[in-house]
């Protein structure tokens, strides 16, 4: 894999923010093809060019809940999928070499038992809410589903 990408080691969580402003991931793509619910694509497009400091979302309840949980929930698909070996490594980037402004940070990379790579994409959310449900219902969300 690190053929493909530039692996970034940030220190801490400060120093990782700061590099996912010098690019695009997965949790831009669907603002960037207006369909963020959270976000237009002029709003990140301010942001990415500096004309704009994304809201600081840090603390509102359901991002840190959902902080809080990610390493609970990747530590259950750990005892529900033992087939998988799943590395987390907090605070990277992997940074395209082709393309240097595409970037990922991952909730988790897999290995099969076969040798085969994945990735882990952890969503929480309150489906129990009747909007959440229907977005739900028989599928994933398209603004999750164009992240990934």
């Amino acid at each position: 894999m690190s053929e493909q990408y530039i692996i970034i080691d940030n220190a801490d969580h400060a120093e990782w923010l700061q590099a996912r402003s010098y690019g695009i991931g997965g949790s831009d793509a669907s603002a960037i093809i207006g369909m963020n619910p959270y976000k237009t694509n002029i709003e990140l497009f301010e942001e990415k060019t500096g004309r704009r400091l994304p809201e600081d979302i840090s603390d509102k309840p359901y991002v840190r809940y959902g902080t809080m949980a990610e390493p609970l929930i990747r530590q259950l698909f750990v005892l529900d999928y033992p087939e998988y070996q799943v590395e987390y490594h907090e605070n990277r980037i992997l940074r395209s070499r082709e393309y240097p402004f595409l970037q990922a940070s991952l909730d988790g990379e897999l290995t099969d038992q076969e040798g085969r790579r994945g990735i882990l994409e952890i969503k929480t959310t309150n489906i129990l809410q009747s909007m959440q449900y229907e977005k739900w219902k028989d599928r994933i969300p398209d603004n999750y589903y164009i992240q990934v």
